[in-house]
């Protein structure tokens, strides 16, 4: 199951290009006013300067510790200019966090706004906030560094299992890969994509690259997430016409406003398995939408399957299929002993192409256990192991089965459980906790809940054992929102199986009790 790659251009030159060619061509769109490509890659070569004079360059990554805005977008492609990744770190972060990604990223300079306070063993750039048209005012002829469209473009953090953030280094192809004249649909000049993902997700840059490489507009929206009414004024009032939401986002734009969507002409969808429900309430009052299910992990950038999902798609039994492969991507189901499996035999998704990823950053040994070389048909291939059980059709359709691990999605963030109870066990007071998954009927992972259990209240150091509340502040000076549990549950012992692990059932049994007898 593959599909041939065309051209891949570097993110940077593929945006300077349409800069050249159609220079007052709105780029961005950010509170209802327009930024032309002319003056975003004018701005573009005006922090470039400044950032090579930092020390930028090939083989750096720069982090950017900046909330979502153009500045953001003009720093992301000076860095690229300069030759060397970016990395967007959200500054709402705890400061530990960030000082982990500062030590694994082992960066010449951190840019960061004057009201961020940043510790790392780099030069600190502060920028001031300013309009384009300023810094586009200073801007000289900046030569690009050369790199080649398989050097690093971004790093993407994610949750690991070892307990700190797991740096995923993309190259420029596995991104513009997906666009262009051969590439996904509802990207290019005339089209608008709203811009809501976290700047430090991959599919924020299928948000904002996806248009920027094409010479299409992206639509900051400020406020980070995106809503029905928002959808409907960007919709009226920016043109915009192709949207990407997770499955947690579509679910409540169709509970809440199915007509907010009037207007759209590219809907793409994913991230978590779809609710059959809230799909067939979609097509069925939007029948002239496509609406496609995309899936893929962000070791193969953004997408590596879409499906164009129809009406008898929502009575399979086991769930909407996930598709076809885009641009650049083959999928491979393996057996265990990595031979091909036969059309309807399930197996583990591997993935290879020009999507996958450089390497784990400083992770050498989670880089070769999960992205090994294998031989196939007899000629060496390089792919990503996914964790994932499917099977592919007699049509050529991927359908997903499962994992084989504890890794989850919710509200589009891929989440390794492990990671929050390395947290938690760090806290004073834990003994022991398990972090369980909460989800609705369909299957879709809807909260996480984690069960502790306390030190002796002797052995704490006010004689009270640590409380729920108490730990969940903790774990919020730990870890992102989104790795933050919405239930916390002490108890005096875990219930066990009857080989002597913990019951997992029976955790989410209680836990589920729990989160209802909430508000």
């Amino acid at each position: 199951m593959s599909e041939p790659g065309g051209a891949t251009p570097l993110i940077h030159s593929a945006f300077s290009r349409h800069a050249a060619e159609r220079p007052d061509a709105p780029a961005l769109l950010v509170d209802g006013s327009a930024i032309s490509y002319g003056t975003l890659d004018a701005a573009a070569d005006a922090y470039a300067e400044l950032l090579a004079a930092h020390g930028a360059g090939p083989g750096q990554i720069v982090p950017l510790v900046l909330p979502r805005s153009a500045q953001l977008v003009a720093l992301e492609l000076a860095a690229l200019k300069c030759g060397a990744a970016y990395a967007n770190i959200d500054p709402d972060w705890p400061a530990e966090r960030r000082a982990a990604i500062f030590a694994q990223t082992a960066p010449k300079v951190v840019v960061t706004g004057a009201a961020t306070e940043v510790e790392a063993d780099a030069a600190i750039l502060r920028v001031e906030p300013e309009a384009l048209d300023e810094a586009a005012a200073r801007a000289s002829a900046f030569t690009p560094a050369p790199v080649t469209a398989a050097d690093p473009a971004t790093v993407f953090f994610t949750s690991g299992t070892t307990g700190r953030p797991k740096g995923v280094v993309v190259p420029h192809r596995a991104v513009t890969r997906l666009f262009g004249p051969h590439g996904l649909e509802g990207f290019g000049p005339g089209h608008v994509t709203p811009q809501a993902a976290a700047t430090a997700w991959d599919m924020y840059a299928f948000e904002l690259w996806g248009q920027l490489s094409t010479g299409g507009c992206a639509a900051l929206v400020q406020q980070g997430h995106l809503l029905p009414n928002t959808l409907r004024e960007l919709v009226t009032t920016a043109g915009v016409d192709t949207v990407w939401l997770t499955t947690s986002l579509f679910n409540l734009f169709v509970d809440e406003d199915v007509d907010c969507f009037t207007g759209v002409r590219q809907m793409l969808i994913g991230g978590e398995k779809l609710s059959p429900r809230h799909v067939r309430t979609f097509l069925e009052r939007h029948p002239s939408i496509p609406l496609r299910n995309g899936y893929g992990p962000v070791e193969n950038c953004m997408l590596t399957t879409t499906h164009l999902i129809r009406p008898q798609d929502c009575d399979l039994p086991e769930g909407i299929p996930v598709g076809r492969v885009v641009p650049g991507t083959t999928v491979l189901i393996l057996s265990p002993e990595d031979t091909p499996r036969a059309a309807g035999e399930t197996g583990e998704v591997c993935v290879a192409g020009t999507g996958l990823a450089v390497h784990y950053l400083d992770e050498p040994e989670m880089t070769a256990e999960k992205f090994p070389t294998v031989e196939i048909d007899g000629s060496p291939v390089r792919l990503y192991r996914t964790g994932d059980f499917g099977l592919v059709d007699d049509e050529g359709v991927l359908h997903f089965r499962g994992r084989r691990d504890r890794q989850v999605k919710i509200s589009g963030y891929r989440v390794e459980l492990a990671e929050i109870e390395n947290a938690a066990r760090r806290i004073e007071g834990v003994r022991e906790c398990v972090v369980v998954p909460l989800g609705a009927p369909d299957g879709e992972v809807t909260a996480l809940a984690l069960c502790y259990v306390a030190q002796p209240a002797d052995g704490s150091a006010d004689g009270v054992p640590l409380g729920e509340r108490e730990l969940r502040k903790e774990l919020s000076l730990l870890l992102p929102d989104y790795l933050v549990p919405r239930v916390v549950r002490r108890l005096d012992r875990f219930p066990v199986t009857a080989n002597g692990k913990a019951d997992q059932a029976e955790l989410r049994r209680i836990a589920a009790s729990a989160r209802r007898g909430r508000p």
